[in-house]
């Protein structure tokens, strides 16, 4: 249990809340050190492994059928973006009726806590550039249909996922912690946890009702056949739930997906397609902690023509979402940090809430594909016969 890292970063937590009274400032300003040199690094990275997983992303579908390749695409991208914008929605009504007390202190210390070095250079390109960037040279190589590109695209997504998984995964809790003893210092973590687990529980009920929605309109709203549906995707659901990984409920998903549409040629496209981009427990998660987190701060929630920026490049960085632990919301640090404001200290605990939450956000990226599944392939049976 204690590899895994939910656990991992369960006890910086409450190690955190136990003994950072305990720790000198110097201690707590060492290890605060180690949590921005490795935000630093990861911030001068990022934008690689965003280029390497979107250039690899589009030339995956080389072999497909280039219309329904482009239709699943931006089925994908108008999923993604409802989703995000059904949680600013919600977020928008509910968050403020919540009664909790801003964390004013969040970004600014009592006693006086600062890193002790930082990196002396930054990446020379934004996340946000590289993310365009990655999708104009994914589509130019696609279209010269080169062999060679394809291998030197896929051969930079296998290096990104190395890069990540040896070299800043493992150091995860320790990037947290340093964030972590900061926060409790300023007096802001207990604080932080007490208010966000009425986050947590309206956050629950927005996935289950938004999921299921998705499923009654896939039944045209008949309770026998929603039963028939849920239930058969719901083993793929537990599948995800206990691996916390959308890629290793593959097999499950496609099973169930292929009994309730019966269509297996379209579940086998659809299902591998869209594991990695196309995440509903995601979108409506990140959203509302994001949003919850500003009001914590102090902030307040940003108009939506700036949340509808941040949903546009929320749709392309999730086509360069890593398949590893928190790779889901690593992507969407920078672009939070940058178009909703979020704090450096508040992107690190959004971060720590999704992965601490990533076997019920698994659970309903599986559910939640199950039902895109089925609803894309009627759309696109009705299509085909019209």
């Amino acid at each position: 249990m204690l590899k895994k890292l939910p656990v991992q970063l369960l006890i910086c937590l409450i190690g955190g809340l136990i003994f950072g009274n305990y720790l000198s400032a110097d201690v707590i300003n060492f290890f605060y050190t180690i949590s921005c040199f490795l935000k630093d690094l990861l911030m001068i990275i990022l934008p690689v492994i965003i280029f390497g997983y979107l250039f690899a992303a589009i030339l995956s579908f080389e072999k497909q059928a280039p219309l329904l390749i482009l239709t699943i695409v931006m089925l994908v991208i108008c999923s993604n973006a409802t989703t995000v914008l059904t949680a600013y929605g919600f977020g928008k009504i509910v968050l403020p009726l919540l009664s909790y007390e801003p964390l004013h202190t969040l970004s600014a210390t009592h006693e006086e806590i600062k890193a002790l070095w930082r990196l002396p250079f930054s990446s020379p390109v934004t996340p946000d550039k590289t993310m365009i960037f990655g999708v104009f040279v994914g589509l130019i190589a696609s279209f010269l249909n080169k062999p060679i590109l394809k291998q030197l695209a896929f051969s930079l997504r296998d290096k990104a996922t190395i890069a990540l998984k040896k070299g800043f995964i493992p150091f995860l809790p320790l990037y947290v912690l340093g964030f972590i003893l900061k926060l409790d210092r300023d007096g802001s973590l207990g604080l932080l946890l007490h208010n966000y687990s009425r986050i947590f529980v309206i956050s629950c009920i927005l996935i289950t009702t938004y999921i299921s929605f998705m499923y009654a309109i896939a039944s045209n709203f008949r309770w026998g056949k929603f039963k028939a549906f849920v239930g058969e995707m719901l083993p793929a659901g537990l599948t995800g739930f206990s691996t916390m990984s959308s890629a290793a409920a593959i097999p499950v998903t496609l099973d169930a997906t292929e009994t309730n549409l019966n269509n297996r040629e379209y579940a086998d496209f659809v299902v591998p397609a869209t594991v990695n981009i196309h995440m509903i427990g995601d979108g409506l998660n990140i959203a509302l902690t994001s949003l919850a987190l500003l009001l914590m701060t102090g902030h307040p929630i940003p108009e939506f023509s700036v949340f509808l920026t941040f949903t546009l490049y929320y749709c392309i960085a999730k086509f360069s979402a890593a398949g590893i632990p928190g790779g889901g919301v690593i992507v969407i640090l920078p672009v939070a940090q940058h178009y909703l404001g979020l704090s450096a200290e508040a992107t690190t605990m959004l971060a720590t809430i999704y992965i601490l939450q990533d076997p019920i956000i698994t659970a309903a990226n599986v559910m939640g594909n199950g039902a895109f599944a089925l609803l894309t392939g009627k759309l696109l049976k009705k299509a085909k016969n019209e």
